[in-house]
């Protein structure tokens, strides 16, 4: 991270306080703070959420996966027609979390 970097040289080498570094390079006196007391740069992790709303609907969409298996390609449904049947016997959550597990069953039976 070049930021860091470059915060760290001019508070250390160049001397200058954390309000002039804030003031020149456009950013807050906290998150010059901040950069100047991290040991590593941060790293972004994206936290995959459990589908709690999903739960019990996982069995019958793993179902039509099976069954749709079956069918030629063109007759198949994609994963937002998946979703839709779902929506129609009840299931209230995101389209996102259909995806995941379509996209998931997948991998596990298709390869990639």
């Amino acid at each position: 991270m070049d930021i860091i970097y470059e915060i760290r040289r001019r508070h250390s080498v160049r001397k200058q306080s954390i309000s002039a570094i804030a003031r020149e390079m456009g950013l807050s006196r906290p998150a010059v703070r901040k950069h100047l007391n991290t040991v590593e740069e941060p790293r972004y992790g994206r936290v995959q959420p459990i589908a709690p709303k999903l739960g019990k609907f996982e069995v019958q969409l793993t179902q039509w996966l099976e069954e749709e298996v079956q069918l030629a390609r063109p007759r198949r449904r994609s994963a937002h027609r998946l979703f839709e049947g779902l929506q129609e016997i009840g299931y209230g959550g995101a389209y996102d979390s259909v995806q995941r597990v379509v996209k998931r069953w997948k991998s596990r039976h298709h390869g990639p």
